[in-house]
């Protein structure tokens, strides 16, 4: 299943296809942390906390596609907001979802730029999320 839809996204920033990249490259930098984030909020029990962090990586996702996850995301800030948090850890689909999608980004950067696949600060992989899975 493809998450990333980029042409959509190409669409959203007028075919600039450098700041396609410089957008691409920020999600990828940024998305560990709102994800992190939402886990700490969920295992903590905090519902304005879980709101507030599906709805933020919501928003960082929503340019890039990944329906299915953004409407799992929706649902859960749905249920933070009316102050219910049915779940006591990040569902295992939004970690494998996640990492997916960085995959396809960081596949499609690397087509582009014609470079070999970048590290992060942590020397993680940009689209290694797996400490979500364990």
């Amino acid at each position: 299943m493809a998450l990333l839809e980029w042409d959509q996204f190409l669409e959203r920033v007028e075919h600039n296809e450098s700041l396609a990249l410089e957008l691409a490259n920020d999600l990828l930098l940024g998305l560990d942390g709102r994800v992190d984030a939402l886990e700490f909020s969920i295992a903590q029990g905090l519902p304005k906390g879980v709101e507030l962090a599906a709805h933020s990586l919501r928003g960082l996702l929503a340019p890039y596609g990944s329906r299915e996850l953004l409407l799992i995301l929706k649902g859960i800030e749905e249920q933070a907001r009316a102050g219910k948090i049915e779940l006591s850890a990040l569902p295992i689909e939004i970690g494998l979802m996640v990492n997916e999608l960085k995959n396809e980004l960081a596949l499609k950067i690397s087509s582009i730029e014609g470079t070999g696949l970048s590290l992060n600060d942590s020397g993680r992989s940009l689209y290694d999320h797996d400490h979500l899975l364990s």
